[in-house]
């Protein structure tokens, strides 16, 4: 039996990383924190922003607001192998060089502290080291699948 994804309720957000000059980004809905300042994250191997997390041990985890449909699909749509996500978006780096968005709600930027193989995905523990509130009060993107269809 396989557990659909519109059992659970996700929220939606932008993971991104850079390495050697290269910026990358996926849209993803499995997130969670798991202690006061670290997150986990699930990237399957199909990602080419994973191998740039992976390089440079450190990502940005950037949290949605509910009117920003449009941009997880552009970044859940699309390999960075076959466009440039970032063209037309406000990112600032981070201490850690890992580019957070402008326009969300939160950005956490943080550094890999594990890494645990799952089936073709990789869980991937970061230790939050700076958040950028852009809005102090926002409703969440929650994940439906008919967006992404």
């Amino acid at each position: 039996m396989n557990l659909r994804h519109d059992m659970l309720v996700h929220g939606v957000y932008i993971v991104t990383a850079s390495h050697q000059g290269r910026v990358g980004g996926l849209a993803i809905a499995w997130a969670t924190q798991v202690a006061r300042d670290q997150v986990l994250i699930c990237v399957g191997s199909q990602s080419a922003s994973r191998d740039l997390i992976l390089k440079s041990q450190a990502f940005g985890l950037n949290i949605l607001r509910k009117d920003q449909v449009a941009l997880a699909q552009s970044f859940g749509r699309s390999s960075i192998r076959e466009r440039d996500k970032f063209a037309g978006i406000a990112y600032q780096t981070a201490d850690t060089g890992a580019p957070l968005l402008d326009d969300c709600a939160v950005s956490l930027d943080c550094k890999v502290e594990a890494i645990f193989d799952h089936g073709d995905s990789k869980l991937i523990v970061g230790r939050v080291v700076s958040i950028l509130k852009h809005a102090e009060q926002y409703e969440p993107l929650i994940y439906r699948q008919k967006d992404y269809d």
